[in-house]
């Protein structure tokens, strides 16, 4: 899929990852060497992490942007955060 077109798939779709419960941000990426693209998603805790995965929006997201191949997905635990906002 073109770039542009995936840039437009990331704002249409926007907002409905605004409504997902504890989903605190996401970054939308870009490897400009490789064309790949993906997403960070920082959550608030596994649980709604496991949910977001059995969500509707989250099995749409291959037919959505077309995927060749099935996506890496690997979780992280935050050990530290560097800018705090005070929450």
């Amino acid at each position: 899929m073109p770039k542009d077109e995936v840039l437009k798939k990331f704002e249409e779709r926007a907002d409905k990852y605004r409504e997902v419960k504890g989903l605190l941000q996401k970054y939308y990426i870009h490897d400009e060497s490789s064309g790949e693209f993906g997403g960070i998603y920082i959550f608030d805790s596994r649980e709604n992490l496991d949910a977001f995965r059995n969500s509707e929006l989250a099995k749409s997201i291959g037919d959505t942007y077309k995927y060749l191949e099935p996506p890496t997905r690997k979780v992280f635990n935050v050990n530290l955060v560097l800018y705090d906002d005070g929450k």
